[in-house]
């Protein structure tokens, strides 16, 4: 097997980020396990998920394995995961955080993201894009993305994250950001 070479830049927080990194959008829970294993032995070391992927637990489990058996340890791996639609209200980012990191069986994560600037309606953990009785996703207006930004910075003070960022953003959408926090996003 090819090994990759795994350049790192340095992110605007300081921190190495490996410029390849597995995705796994779309990857079942059933084929995370050969995949993560692989793509480690590969050379791989930045892994890419979000709470709406669905298989952060797969991936936590996959993970779990591979550190107990020594072939890799946790602070060697850059792992990022992403604050859903469903939580993006100030009140939801610790607890969306939180699950995420029990879902990947860690202590911290490298880099939180918001995923995308605008928030739906949460009507719990499990209904990703919830829907109104005619199928149209309840998005909540109401979303502020300072009020988001503030909540995500206090993950880092808390030590649940090591930094932060943004996806999906627009131009004025990270500006707005930028002129705003205390901790400027890693990325955008």
């Amino acid at each position: 097997m090819a090994k990759i070479n795994a350049k790192s830049v340095l992110t605007s927080g300081q921190m190495k980020m490996p410029v390849i990194g597995l995705g796994t959008w779309l990857s079942t829970p059933e084929e995370i396990d050969t995949t993560l294993y692989t793509a480690i032995e590969a050379g791989y070391r930045h892994i890419d998920t979000a709470y709406s992927y669905q298989n952060e637990t797969a991936i936590g489990a996959s993970l779990a394995k591979i550190f107990s058996r020594g072939k890799i340890k946790r602070e060697d791996m850059f792992i990022v995961t992403k604050l859903p639609m469903i939580g993006n209200r100030a009140e939801d980012v610790e607890v969306f955080l939180k699950k995420s990191l029990e879902n990947l069986q860690l202590d911290y994560i490298d880099l939180y993201l918001i995923h995308i600037p605008v928030g739906m309606v949460n009507k719990g953990f499990d209904e990703i894009f919830p829907k109104d009785e005619n199928g149209r996703l309840l998005i909540d207006h109401s979303t502020n993305i300072l009020e988001i930004w503030r909540a995500m910075e206090a993950q880092v003070d808390a030590g649940r994250t090591k930094s932060i960022g943004l996806s999906n953003f627009n131009q004025s959408q990270i500006k707005r950001v930028l002129d705003n926090c205390c901790i400027p996003p890693v990325n955008s």
